[in-house]
């Protein structure tokens, strides 16, 4: 039978903040980037979306 694993609730904590501490200062100093890129891709997200819903429609019509 397998020991039951002890889980130390104060070591997973510290590992996790002290894993997204620097990962939180790499997004802050990044910021600008980043949000460059976040518009750029939903404008083609948007722009995408938009063509399909397009081609739907004319495809609807064509089989009127």
């Amino acid at each position: 039978m397998r020991t039951p694993i002890d889980i130390d609730i104060d070591y997973v904590f510290k590992a996790i903040v002290g894993t997204a501490s620097p990962l939180l200062g790499v997004i802050t100093s990044y910021q600008e980037q980043i949000e460059w890129h976040l518009r750029i891709v939903s404008l083609l997200v948007g722009l995408l979306v938009g063509i399909l819903s397009l081609v739907s429609m004319v495809r609807k019509l064509r089989r009127k």
